[in-house]
């Protein structure tokens, strides 16, 4: 497992913070959480990715996940 894989919003933040990265990428996290940065931004909660869907073709585990209610 790369490092991106396991980065949560709070290291993220203080790795950016404190110019340990520039850039960082959240993978599944992305998958689960289409609009992951407003999620990030307003403190929502993230949906779980269900790896047992990656890859398999098909809609379900890419656009099924629940939308954030604004």
């Amino acid at each position: 497992m790369s490092r991106n894989e396991r980065f949560t919003v709070e290291p993220a933040q203080i790795s950016i913070g404190e110019g340990a990265a520039v850039a960082l990428a959240f993978g599944e996290k992305f998958i689960a959480n289409p609009e992951l940065s407003l999620r990030t931004k307003t403190g929502a909660p993230l949906n779980e990715p269900d790896a047992q869907t990656f890859y398999v073709g098909g809609a379900k585990g890419y656009v099924d996940y629940p939308a954030l209610v604004k």
